[in-house]
């Protein structure tokens, strides 16, 4: 199970919305994915195919700058939560309303997910840092995949991220200032 589609609210953060979406899909789930079926295209996501989480942070102004980690994003066992109310606004102007998830049971009622909560692996990891007067508002679609269609469905994929630096120098160097190049 991988976070697949995110739908944002509000991000007033430095972080844009790509990235974010990129940093979610790869936060792994504790959750056991035998419990789910897989969802095709056509299906219509439900409390058998879809886990719902949302997201809410913000760093209010005169407040210190403050990092949104992923034990920040809660479960959903209803479906939809906030985005029912963009649906609703939606549907009284001339664009076509959207459909988000609303659960007809609540996935609390499956007795293997009552006892087991689904939640985020490590609850330390960084989505992103705010500054003061910076808000992210979203919910989060997870669903079950295969590792060959993306690297976030793999269990054993291990990535990490280091800048390179590139040095170039503008003018030869010799001698006595080269050898202290070179300590």
């Amino acid at each position: 199970m991988a976070l697949e589609k995110v739908f944002i609210a509000k991000n007033t953060s430095v972080v844009q919305d790509e990235v974010l979406a990129h940093r979610l899909g790869l936060i792994p789930l504790r959750v056991d994915p035998r419990m789910f079926s897989y969802k095709s295209e056509k299906d219509e996501p439900n409390e058998k195919n879809t886990i719902v989480f949302g997201l809410h942070a913000q760093c209010n102004r005169g407040e210190p700058r403050r990092s949104v980690k992923s034990e920040e994003l809660k479960w959903l066992p209803n479906g939809s939560m906030f985005l029912l109310d963009i649906e609703n606004k939606e549907s009284s102007s001339t664009t076509t309303p959207r459909t988000y998830t609303n659960f007809k049971s609540s996935q609390e009622m499956q007795p293997e997910l009552s006892e087991n909560l689904i939640h985020p692996k490590n609850p330390d990891i960084t989505i992103a840092r705010f500054g003061p007067g910076q808000e992210i508002e979203l919910e989060v679609h997870a669903v079950k995949g295969v590792g060959k269609e993306h690297a976030k469905w793999s269990p054993v994929a291990t990535a990490w991220y280091r800048m390179l630096h590139e040095v170039v120098l503008l003018q030869d160097i010799c001698d006595e200032e080269a050898e202290k190049l070179v300590e």
